[in-house]
């Protein structure tokens, strides 16, 4: 049964197990959504997770008229924009000092969560969609304990401007999944193929996943690759002990 929770850092919208807690999993929405929006893919992560508690925030920003809410402003956003590879580079790395600012919101969220789940870090993973997937793999990188996995689903791709953010700032090295629609036409496939690049050439493990025909969303091919991603984590982390 879906909960609200109020006693977190940002309103959320938890799934939560009936008895004792083993893993966690957050999911931050995308550009102009909510926790709610995430929300719906609960019924079937908990057919694949009985026990373990699932966390989909509103981000700190409300939209206003239109509803909604933003991790940070995209106000100069432009998909033309992340069609040619330069171009996109330096749109994306514009964003960063930005998504560092959220991060003073994500990092202390995050931290909220393994104490509200009683769970460890390692048994708790921290996902994302489109501008909630950068937030993810961003926060997870900052984090100071290493994350089981970090999930990015039609995720805008973590830059490296040399001050915000460089490879010798990342903190822990959790590993990462990327999920990507070949038909996304608000963050196009070149932004998945800089982000898989960058990550891989700071030295993290990355899996990475192109769904034939999706567009910016989740389908059930997204979802499997999801829930596979979880598992194998959530697995490899179980046997380590």
């Amino acid at each position: 049964m879906k909960q609200i929770l109020t006693d977190l850092p940002l309103r959320t919208y938890a799934l939560l197990p009936e008895g004792e807690t083993e893993q966690a999993a957050v999911f931050f929405h995308g550009y102009g959504a909510d926790g709610q929006d995430l929300f719906n893919i609960s019924s079937v992560l908990r057919r694949f997770f009985p026990k373990a508690a699932f966390y989909f925030p509103d981000a700190p920003e409300e939209m206003g008229f239109f509803g909604g809410y933003q991790w940070f402003s995209l106000n100069d956003y432009n998909p033309l924009l992340l069609s040619d590879s330069a171009a996109a580079q330096r749109y994306l790395t514009s964003l960063m000092p930005l998504a560092e600012i959220a991060r003073g919101v994500t990092d202390p969220y995050m931290r909220a969560v393994l104490e509200h789940s009683g769970v460890s870090a390692d048994k708790a993973a921290l996902c994302g969609f489109s501008q909630g997937g950068l937030m993810a793999v961003y926060t997870a990188l900052r984090f100071s304990e290493k994350l089981a996995i970090s999930v990015g689903m039609s995720a805008v791709a973590v830059m490296y401007d040399g001050q915000t953010f460089s490879p010798d700032k990342i903190v822990s090295k959790p590993p990462v999944t990327l999920i990507h629609g070949d038909a996304d036409n608000v963050v196009p496939l070149t932004v998945f193929e800089l982000n898989k690049s960058n990550l891989q050439s700071a030295g993290l493990a990355v899996d990475s996943h192109i769904v034939p025909y999706l567009m910016h969303g989740i389908d059930e091919t997204a979802l499997q690759y999801l829930c596979d991603a979880l598992r194998n984590s959530f697995s490899e982390r179980e046997e380590s002990r």
